[in-house]
């Protein structure tokens, strides 16, 4: 029945699937006229951020700066057709572009050994691989890589599968974005020094690339190093002590990574930073818009990885970001349309070599900081990249490449800083603090990919450790209260006569069954140590919660207390598996056997069907399931 109603169609039907897989025609015809100034006004500035930003992650992605520059354009135009939210602008981010830099430059890497390996066979080849073949070959590689991470987001958004993001911890992702902002400071180390450094792929690449930073450190041009610094030192300058002390009363945050472009493209310029000084500038920006064209597949089977994992992260930050803006200005957003949206700004730009597009958090919170209303945000932006892409980029090649350099490293300040959340997570939770750690860790000594794998993994296990670890204690009720106290707190009362009460807290299935088991037997007692059928002793020592509770195999006391009913108390139970019925059967039986009957109280509805179906009940009293504590008792 749920199927046939799903599968049923109608105009109606129609018409609402239609408007909600193009977000901009509701946008649109609903739009009121006094948005037009905050869309205008936020578009305008978070294209400002989008041109330095694109410029400087294009160089950062292995590739040159007008790539960075499509990568600003043709994704905000296709999110605000398919996206929701008027607070995200699609284009080049820091993590995707170091990202892109591994993955492009390991394959150019085994392309220039497969040319070399061809030339030694053919002498006909020509055995000198130019600059322009090399980077070619890395825009198809970025290009496959792209196109693949948008199919898989559109796959995803099409079987409705955004709770997906849920398995992505919080501490994984502090660990690994941590990591990453180390990565993306290192590759421009040797930009602001104007040192030439072998790009490094693999296990230790981070290492490596230290270690030939030190050796070749003597070569440092002391006018790259010069402009980088005062680059840095201009930007936190504006950024701490003007626009974050001051935010309160800007409007508008003052937009220094722009004008330190602008500035320092017209003193390289004038005073011939280049000849003079021997500064590496942007060189030449080519102007207009590239041919669409198809991207490489035969390179896909080898990204093929790579391009899952980006796809997961690009899900995962945007909407991150997303969610948080929806809270903040009190609006809701479609998780499975923001996923056809980020499949699209992907999957569509990869046909304009574009490298993997994420929002970023700078544009979100300008977006935020300026009020933006709708989608039609990213119009404004669009036209002012485009302007710069069509007769404006030429004007940027006198750029120093080590202010572009300063200001990535400037810009990943607040993820580095990510470091001094570490002493609170410790105290709140230490499985996050080693999740956050252990991803931190591998993926800076070993790499950004492998770090993500031990991260999830890392997540994984500790869910695992926490079930595996589970608490199991016996709990009472102090005189003249209405609740149940574990026997470890202070004010928790002696024992009720002849009866104990078991609480587990977690799941039983087959990871904990036994350890549900052990727990069980050695807060109450063994029945397999018992001689006796007809009365049951126990020592009057306190019963301790977990694992440092008294084993109670001892012989039985004649002058103890008898114990007659067990009641466990089963409200953490909300899933069962075969093995946890099994080890209930268990328990039951050896317990009878000794006299004792099991009371089975709180289980939640799913459990109590799992139970039924079990035949659980075929040699356990269906009388002895009670809805509370209190019912049994």
């Amino acid at each position: 029945k749920k199927m046939k109603s799903l599968c049923s169609c109608s105009v109606q039907s129609l018409i609402t699937s239609l408007l909600a897989f193009f977000p901009i025609i509701k946008v649109v015809t609903s739009y009121r006229l006094k948005f037009i100034v905050n869309d205008v006004l936020a578009g305008l500035s978070a294209g400002f951020i989008h041109l330095p930003l694109g410029l400087g992650l294009g160089l950062l992605a292995s590739l040159q700066p007008v790539y960075g520059l499509y990568t600003s354009f043709y994704p905000v135009l296709l999110y605000l057709v398919f996206g929701t939210s008027p607070h995200i602008s699609m284009g080049t981010n820091a993590l995707f572009a170091v990202l892109t830099a591994s993955i492009v430059e390991r394959e150019a890497e085994i392309f220039q050994s497969g040319i070399v390996a061809s030339n030694l066979s053919n002498s006909d080849v020509n055995s000198t691989m130019t600059a322009e073949v090399i980077l070619e070959y890395k825009v198809d590689v970025a290009m496959a890589v792209t196109f693949l991470a948008g199919a898989i987001l559109l796959v995803m958004g099409f079987l409705r599968l955004g709770f997906l993001t849920s398995y992505l911890s919080v501490s994984f992702i502090g660990g690994f974005t941590t990591a990453s902002a180390v990565h993306i400071a290192t590759s421009q180390i040797g930009k602001m020094l104007n040192i030439k450094i072998r790009p490094y792929a693999g296990a230790g690449k981070l290492v490596k690339t230290y270690i030939d930073i030190f050796s070749r450190i003597a070569s440092t041009n002391l006018g790259d190093l010069f402009v980088a610094l005062v680059s840095m030192f201009i930007l936190l300058g504006v950024k701490i002590g003007i626009n974050e002390r001051f935010k309160a009363k800007l409007k508008i945050p003052i937009p220094i990574d722009l004008i330190l472009v602008i500035v320092s493209t017209m003193i390289s310029y004038f005073a011939n930073f280049q000849d003079n000084y021997g500064v590496a500038i942007v060189g030449n920006v080519p102007t207009g818009m590239p041919a669409p064209r198809l991207p490489n597949l035969e390179i896909i089977p080898r990204v093929a990885t790579d391009g899952f994992v980006i796809a997961i992260l690009v899900f995962a930050l945007t909407i991150a970001m997303a969610k948080l803006m929806a809270r903040l200005n009190d609006y809701e957003i479609n998780d499975n349309q923001e996923l056809i949206a980020y499949g699209m700004s992907n999957f569509i730009s990869s046909f304009f070599l574009c490298f993997p597009s994420c929002t970023a958090p700078p544009r979100t919170m300008i977006l935020q900081s300026l009020g933006s209303k709708t989608t039609l945000n990213g119009i404004v932006s669009a036209i002012f990249i485009l302007i710069i892409l069509l007769a404006a980029g030429p004007l940027f090649a006198s750029l120093p490449v080590a202010v572009l350099a300063a200001m990535i490293v400037v810009a990943m300040k607040n993820l580095l800083l990510q470091l001094l959340n570490l002493p609170g997570i410790w105290r709140v939770s230490k499985p996050d603090f080693i999740i956050w750690l252990a991803t931190f860790l591998v993926g800076v000594l070993v790499d950004l990919d492998i770090g993500i794998v031990v991260g999830v993994s890392v997540s994984i296990l500790s869910i695992i450790l926490q079930n595996q670890l589970s608490r199991g204690y016996t709990v009472s009720l102090p005189d003249g209260e209405q609740i149940f106290l574990d026997k470890s707190y202070k004010t928790a009362a002696d024992d009720l006569p002849r009866v104990r009460i078991f609480t587990f807290q977690s799941q039983l299935y087959f990871v904990n069954a036994e350890r549900f088991k052990k727990l069980l037997y050695k807060n109450v007692f063994n029945p397999k140590s018992l001689k006796s059928c007809k009365e049951i002793a126990t020592s009057d020592a306190e019963v301790k919660s977990g694992n440092e509770a008294p084993d109670h195999e001892a012989p039985p006391k004649d002058e103890g207390e008898i114990i007659q009913y067990i009641i466990l108390d089963c409200v953490y139970m909300t899933y069962i598996d075969l093995s946890g019925v099994n080890i209930l059967k268990q328990i039951i039986s050896e317990y009878d056997h000794v006299g004792v009957s099991i009371y089975l109280t709180r289980l939640p509805r799913s459990t109590l069907n799992t139970l039924e179906r079990s035949a659980l009940f075929s040699d356990f009293d269906r009388s002895n399931v009670f809805y509370d504590i209190y019912d049994a008792l």
